[in-house]
């Protein structure tokens, strides 16, 4: 029996057509993240919770950035050498946005947690208030409510409102530490991504 090995027409035909297909997907995810990104960023607010609601959906979808800029980096390596190097030094650019969205995800988790626990301490101070006045004025209670129930619900009150205090600052904690999570990785990621293009660029033929 005789094996007929593929010309190298025929592969290089294959290796071309894939890298077709690689730079058409990559092109998709980078179009569909970044009109996700448009739609999901309108209209704009200028206000700590909206930022930080905004970087988590930006983090949270980065990777799909990622992965269709190594698409498209893979399936122009041996194609144009200027698309390459063109792609790959966007790359490194963009990976100092996600590093600079660092800074400001830890700035605006601060100043909204800071918000939170305001509004939370002003809330307990009113209601503290009206138990207060209420003691002092004992004549205005209901028929089934004495100074020990106030004593009581004023406690009540201060616990509630400290487990209050303590859940937000572990819920901003855990969404600032998730969001710059993964904007340092994928920076970290397209970074050498983009150096990785770099080189191939320069030593790219084609």
């Amino acid at each position: 029996m005789t094996y007929v090995s593929a010309s190298p027409a025929a592969k290089n035909e294959g290796t071309y057509g894939t890298k077709n297909i690689a730079r058409i997907i990559g092109l998709v995810c980078i179009i569909g993240f970044f009109f996700d990104m448009l739609i999901l960023g309108l209209p704009p607010q200028n206000n700590a919770e909206w930022r930080v609601g905004f970087i988590q959906e930006f983090a949270n979808r980065s990777i799909i950035l990622l992965f269709g800029f190594g698409l498209f980096v893979f399936g122009s390596v041996g194609n144009n050498r200027g698309q390459l190097n063109l792609v790959s030094r966007f790359c490194v650019v963009f990976s100092l946005v996600f590093f600079l969205l660092c800074i400001g995800s830890i700035v605006d988790s601060i100043r909204l947690s800071q918000q939170a626990l305001g509004t939370i301490s002003s809330q307990e101070t009113q209601l503290q208030a009206q138990i207060d006045a209420a003691k002092n004025n004992p004549e205005s209670l209901p028929e089934n409510v004495d100074l020990s129930d106030l004593d009581q619900f004023s406690q009540q009150l201060s616990q509630q409102a400290n487990s209050i205090r303590n859940n937000t600052k572990r819920t901003v904690f855990k969404t600032g530490i998730s969001n710059i999570g993964n904007l340092v990785i994928v920076g970290a990621g397209m970074f050498g991504l983009g150096r990785v293009g770099m080189g191939l660029a320069r030593s790219n033929k084609g």
